[in-house]
């Protein structure tokens, strides 16, 4: 039987403009032999105007994320790991091929920490399910037809599960990162998301908090059926405890160096 694919990636080369500035600061001693005012203003303008150059990381990538799968994408830093995954979620468009979206509704898990500090863990978990309901939306999740009762019923179940009971009323200043990252998964397996993408999560965390955040999403892969999509620095032999497929940046591709545990 084959695999649903929710993300399709067709052709898609990702390409960008990087801005090169030059900086006469960095020319040492240059403004000291040079005494006419007006020569020097030339020169200053001259050095500090922008040059730009296209950046291709990746280019001809063919992949599919299937339904119930956990990806790990791993590659050096600048390797066009990050850009992937938002070409992936529809937040940044690919500079040539296609990208089909068989799922409606995506949540992420970041290194960097995007939980608002005015409100508490509770809040920015129950957050989007307010905002859709201010919005009066109707395209047909189940958030449509959840009450506020069976919302609640979920959060406790998951939040007893991923062990962040204790913080709900916390405000995430007073947290940690892993607790943060954990209430992030939280969220999106109460909203129920259908694909999980995690941007380096680990980042910031030491060796246990990481194993933990890994074990978490196994968990929601697992436990909960999420598709999930890793992008990590982490080692592959680490991460086929974890993922049930890796795939790995290499000269401007995708070569798959795992599946279900196997090279």
């Amino acid at each position: 039987m084959s695999l649903k694919w929710l993300i399709k990636l067709e052709d898609v080369t990702i390409s960008y403009k990087m801005d090169v500035h030059q900086n006469p600061s960095r020319l040492p001693n240059l403004a000291s032999w040079i005494s006419n005012k007006i020569t020097r203003a030339i020169i200053d303008q001259s050095l500090q105007q922008k040059t730009s150059r296209i950046f291709t990381p990746l280019s001809g990538i063919n992949l599919d994320v299937n339904e119930g799968e956990f990806l790990s994408i791993s590659g050096p830093n600048g390797s066009g790991k990050t850009s992937l995954l938002k070409v992936m979620s529809g937040i940044m468009q690919p500079f040539k091929g296609k990208v089909s979206w068989q799922a409606i509704n995506f949540g992420f898990v970041s290194q960097y920490q995007i939980l608002l500090p005015e409100l508490n863990i509770r809040e920015n978990i129950l957050l989007p399910f307010y905002l859709y309901k201010e919005r009066h939306e109707h395209n047909g999740t189940f958030l449509e037809n959840l009450n506020i009762d069976d919302l609640h019923k979920k959060l406790d179940d998951y939040v007893k599960r991923f062990k962040i009971e204790d913080i709900l009323e916390k405000h995430p200043a007073t947290c940690s990162i892993g607790q943060q990252q954990r209430a992030l998964l939280v969220r999106a397996l109460t909203m129920d998301r259908d694909v999980i993408f995690a941007d380096e999560p680990e980042q910031n965390l030491d060796s246990d908090g990481r194993i933990e955040l890994f074990l978490s999403f196994k968990e929601a892969n697992t436990a909960f059926k999420k598709t999930i999509v890793l992008v990590t620095q982490e080692h592959p032999d680490v991460l086929k405890k974890y993922a049930s497929r890796g795939i790995k940046i290499k000269d401007n591709n995708v070569v798959e160096i795992f599946h279900n545990g196997n090279n």
